[in-house]
């Protein structure tokens, strides 16, 4: 697969790959785990909340309701990039009726793409996983939580590799005191 195609495929599955359910009276949002100042304050440097999306549960999705926000430098749109952002966060953010229904979705979606390898990340949620990968020379960081009914995925993107992975856990962390 060309390094262009792989992006296009991370850049796609960043998109698509974020849901958020309710469980109860309010349903959690991606947006409101993960504030457009704490993903500046992560990333060093002023970033919009310019990507959203919620994606209602219904029987189709398996009661997922999907909730994504991403905050990415003035100007930079996710869904027509040719190129990775040089910064960026995105939080996609499941959540389900039960924490069973979490924890199946998690467990097929934990792996990452084919021929990854994803590595655990201890006192954080449940069953975290973390990979790491260099796209046209930005660092990509995804780490997959679970904690009760959510299931979530957080993506940094920066330069340098320990600044991205940094970055993902100390925004994961702040999305599980959230939730």
């Amino acid at each position: 697969m060309s390094a262009a195609a792989t992006l296009r495929l991370v850049l796609a599955s960043a998109i698509i790959g974020s849901t958020v359910t309710a469980a109860s009276a309010a349903p959690a949002v991606a947006c409101g785990a993960l504030t457009s100042q704490d993903a500046a304050a992560l990333m060093g440097a002023p970033l919009e909340a310019n990507f959203t999306n919620d994606t209602a549960p219904d029987s189709l999705n398996g009661h997922d309701h999907t909730t994504v926000c991403g905050w990415f430098p003035k100007g930079y749109d996710l869904k027509k990039a040719e190129a990775p952002p040089e910064r960026g966060v995105q939080l996609t953010l499941h959540t389900f009726r039960t924490p069973a229904e979490a924890k199946m979705f998690h467990d097929m979606t934990k792996k990452g793409p084919p021929g990854s390898s994803p590595r655990a990340v201890p006192d954080l949620g449940q069953d975290a996983l973390m990979e790491e990968k260099n796209f046209s020379g930005t660092r990509v960081a995804t780490i997959h939580f679970l904690k009760g009914v959510h299931a979530a995925q957080i993506q940094t993107w920066r330069k340098e590799k320990a600044a991205a992975i940094d970055s993902a856990t100390a925004a994961a962390r702040q999305v599980v005191g959230k939730l």
